[in-house]
């Protein structure tokens, strides 16, 4: 093997001028394919950190839904979450509201999200500064409506200059006339979060559970999904399993269960990357080939005075091969310097979308894209320098010897 990568070497530096821009191209579509396998599964390696990141097993919803993605509710979640909570490994089982509110301080008014949770963190935030929500809310004291705490994301913080002790009024009208019809809570801000699955501009505060309904208008004990902490994640499964055969309103899903629907929600993205994933693997293995092929053709007296001076057919056609599969090789760091610059800048301007949390990336760097980028590059490589090999194989020694003297 060691006389088959010299001369490998000894042939790519021969002509470096070309060699180098052949390995300038194949960078360049070793990157677009980098780009493309990180794209194929880059969102859901990223929502599954992000899910991952909240310590949660399980997540119970409305039968054909998606947490938050409509206006659907279960109807009695604290019973089910109590019971939830009394099967082994359950630590917790968190109903959590989720709805649109707007929120006024001083003269303006601003819509935002809001999430209704029992008490304290829900998992769905982490406290940066500030309180977090009492375990209970205090009562009313002097016969005066109580001042709720709240939490607010930084967006609210940075936007619209809300500080933690500021005094706002929560309401699910979006008006000042409509207000008067409808119910209005004032609150405080006692502490500022960041929650994991906030939108770019989005504003999102979250405060006690029954109080948020209240609000809406909504009969107590209902949510819009139930989050659940076991101490065995590896047991999520069976009692996703469990909690969907003993309420048949609602789904249960495992985080792996819940990639694989949202999973299904995504294939556009996957056939994106499949086609044009395909179509720079073509273009590296043509340009490979080509260029072996030119290679080889300037080359084939000296391959016929190797053959005739006892190298095996077997030793030729390996170093065609080594020479395609060296191409590729060499092309690979320019790859993935160039395709991790490319996907930071591409993963910018599709999370400038409208819709897009901030926390999810479309384009995930992970050791299973990088092991199929440089698998596939490689392979292309050898089929590449396939066509040229086939060639070698055939060399009739005798022959090209005589024309090479002739000529």
């Amino acid at each position: 093997m060691g006389p088959i990568l010299f001369l490998a070497a000894r042939t790519l530096v021969r002509v470096p001028a070309r060699t180098a821009l052949v390995v300038l191209g194949l960078s360049v579509t070793g990157a677009l394919l980098l780009d493309m396998t990180m794209l194929a599964g880059g969102l859901q390696a990223s929502l599954g950190s992000v899910l991952s990141r909240l310590g949660f097993a399980v997540r119970v919803v409305p039968r054909g839904t998606l947490p938050f993605s409509g206006d659907a509710e279960i109807a009695d979640a604290d019973r089910l979450a109590a019971a939830i909570e009394t099967q082994p490994g359950v630590t917790a089982a968190v109903p959590v509201v989720g709805a649109n509110l707007y929120v006024r301080r001083g003269g303006r008014r601003f819509p935002s999200f809001a999430l209704g949770v029992p008490s304290g963190t829900p998992g769905a935030y982490t406290l940066v500064a500030g309180a977090d929500l009492p375990a209970r809310p205090g009562p009313p004291s002097g016969g005066t409506a109580p001042v709720v705490p709240i939490v607010i994301n930084q967006n609210m913080a940075r936007l619209d200059g809300v500080r933690i002790g500021d005094r706002v009024v929560l309401s699910a009208a979006p008006g000042t006339i409509l207000q008067t019809f409808a119910a209005a809570q004032a609150c405080r801000v006692a502490g500022i979060a960041d929650f994991y699955f906030d939108l770019p501009a989005q504003r999102t505060v979250a405060l006690a559970g029954p109080v948020l309904r209240r609000l809406l208008d909504r009969p107590p004990g209902g949510a819009s999904l139930i989050l659940v902490r076991m101490t065995d994640p590896s047991r999520a499964d069976a009692l996703a399993r469990w909690i969907a055969g003993r309420d048949a309103r609602v789904d249960a899903f495992s985080i792996q269960e819940f990639l694989a629907r949202t999973g299904a929600r995504l294939t556009y993205f996957n056939q994106f990357s499949v086609i044009l994933g395909t179509m720079s693997a073509a273009v590296a293995f043509l340009l490979i080939a080509a260029i072996v092929t030119l290679s080889v053709g300037e080359r084939l007296g000296e391959i016929a005075m190797l053959r005739a001076m006892g190298f095996p057919r077997a030793r030729i056609v390996g170093l065609v091969l080594v020479e395609g599969v060296a191409l590729a090789a060499a092309a690979l760091p320019g790859a993935f310097l160039l395709g991790i610059a490319i996907a930071r800048h591409l993963d910018r301007i599709l999370l400038s979308a409208p819709g897009v949390p901030e926390n999810l990336h479309f384009f995930t760097f992970t050791a299973a894209a990088a092991v199929r980028t440089v698998g596939i590059l490689l392979a292309t490589g050898a089929l590449g320098g396939a066509y040229p090999a086939a060639v070698t194989a055939r060399l009739e020694v005798a022959p090209t010897l005589h024309r090479e003297v002739v000529s």
